[in-house]
């Protein structure tokens, strides 16, 4: 078998042959975690020709605490593009000493692809979430716009009569206007005005003016698009750039809409790479938001760079989707 390490084929030799037939990734890490020993189907993942290729490489898929049998983390594509996958790590029966091993057995995340039913969610999820931003704005914003200003007049009438009942009048103009920017959040967290107004480029736009000098937006997207890739985009980009200045200590966060047969989504920030289970989980949910609209996302990390975050979008007849349910 030529993906065991010289030295090692006396403790691989009877486990090879299971394994080289197993379609789950699977390799085998000595002491220092390097892989001494790779399946074919490992290779196949990662875009190698051979499991040779991959001996020698660092084979831990993440920070691996010293008791965790399983767990979560990613593997890095010959194209240094991120595969999410689960974990399962067991001694190798047969190594002890300086010579033990350990074998890592993998399951790509990225198989599980939300089906019909749960696009049909997701769709519905994001329908309701444009309404629901439409009902806090055009309804319960403006009732407490004319409360605020009801109870400015009320101060105002009053003057500068110092009472028990000025008092509470003040601390209701506070709490009101403290009301209204709460409003004002969540509206924008679930399916911002300028989106509703402008379309995915006003919406971005507005994105990057909340966080001055840390996002940049730029790309050949002008006009507006379906509603549904309005809000799904708008929301990848958010959780994207959430990802990014919250969990990767990003310093600043790039985002390229390209308009063609497809809408490309680019999200390149200068952040640590995704390997934490809180990152793992928004990359999870990123990709089914993604799929959800038949289409598809990359991770790719540089080391020393940042990580780059692509996704496409085709913009076909199928996008013809009711979002009214």
């Amino acid at each position: 078998m030529t993906s065991i390490a010289d030295g090692w084929g006396s403790v691989l030799e009877a486990w090879g042959s299971v394994f080289d037939v197993v379609r789950q990734p699977v390799w085998a890490v000595d002491a220092t975690h390097t892989v001494r020993y790779a399946n074919p189907a490992a290779a196949e993942a990662l875009g190698h020709g051979d499991p040779f290729e991959l001996l020698g490489y660092d084979g831990r898929p993440g920070p691996v605490p010293d008791h965790a049998g399983r767990g979560e983390g990613a593997l890095t594509r010959v194209d240094g593009t991120l595969l999410p996958v689960e974990w399962t790590r067991l001694p190798l029966p047969g190594a002890g000493g300086d010579a033990s091993l350990t074998l890592y057995l993998f399951q790509p995340l990225t198989e599980r692809t939300p089906g019909a039913p749960l696009r049909l969610l997701a769709h519905r999820q994001a329908a309701r979430e444009r309404q629901y931003a439409g009902a806090l704005q055009y309804d319960v914003q403006e009732r407490l716009v004319r409360a605020l200003l009801g109870l400015n007049m009320a101060r105002q009438e009053l003057g500068a009569t110092s009472s028990p009942g000025a008092e509470l009048l003040h601390g209701a103009v506070r709490d009101t206007e403290e009301a209204l920017a709460g409003v004002r959040e969540v509206t924008d967290a679930l399916c911002p005005g300028a989106l509703r107004a402008g379309g995915l480029p006003a919406a971005l736009a507005a994105l990057a003016r909340r966080h001055p000098g840390q996002v940049t937006v730029t790309g050949t997207l002008t006009g507006r698009l379906p509603q549904l890739i309005e809000t799904h985009g708008y929301l990848l980009v958010a959780e994207a750039v959430a990802r990014a200045l919250d969990h990767a200590d990003a310093h600043h966060v790039q985002v390229t809409t390209n308009h063609g047969p497809e809408l490309v989504i680019t999200v390149a920030d200068d952040g640590t790479q995704p390997v934490t289970a809180t990152d793992l989980a928004a990359l999870a949910a990123l990709t089914e938001r993604a799929t959800s609209l038949d289409g598809t996302l990359t991770v790719r990390h540089t080391p020393d760079t940042g990580t780059t975050l692509t996704a496409s979008i085709p913009l076909g007849p199928t996008q013809g989707v009711n979002t009214s349910m």
